[in-house]
């Protein structure tokens, strides 16, 4: 299986349609977006992805009230919406997160084998313990260039992709 991991794309359409076009071209069946989509308007741009996804609340999320309510008509493959999301996917239990203070506390909580979180715009990759702790960069480039990350969750192989 493979995850597409996404995070701070801040209303910047181009660069998630792209990201969101190179992942399904390297066959992700499954993404996590880490928060600060933004607008409403961005779940038109994940709609196209085949698998499910889960969507982070960030720090910057304005209309939350709106994109949950809009999430069944034009997304409906998101299957979660929220600040923190737990989830167990083919035996590996996985957090996402918005804040990397919250990521680091989870991961050495030793409670899931992944970690993932997003809002420093920078990538990160490291192990707390046996615990993956993972940043996947940011999609609007604001102090790297614009990234993503695949993770192959037969092999454990992450794949940095710059846009």
């Amino acid at each position: 299986m493979i995850f597409a991991l996404m995070s701070d794309s801040h209303d910047h359409r181009k660069s998630l349609a792209t990201a969101v076009r190179m992942a399904m071209e390297e066959g992700a069946n499954t993404l996590f977006h880490m928060g600060d989509l933004i607008s409403p308007f961005m779940l038109e741009v994940l709609k196209d992805f085949p698998g499910r996804i889960y969507l982070v609340i960030g720090n910057n999320d304005g209309d939350q009230l709106t994109v949950s309510r809009m999430i069944p008509q034009e997304c409906p493959q998101i299957r979660e919406y929220s600040h923190r999301i737990a989830v167990e996917i083919n035996d590996i239990k996985i957090l996402a997160t918005h804040d990397p203070e919250y990521a680091r506390a989870f991961a050495a909580s030793d409670d899931f084998d992944i970690v993932l979180h997003g809002h420093t715009h920078q990538y990160s990759e490291r192990r707390i313990g046996n615990v993956l702790l993972l940043n996947p960069g940011d999609l609007m480039g604001l102090k790297e260039d614009k990234s993503f990350c695949l993770l192959d969750t037969d092999t454990q192989e992450i794949r940095r992709l710059f846009l």
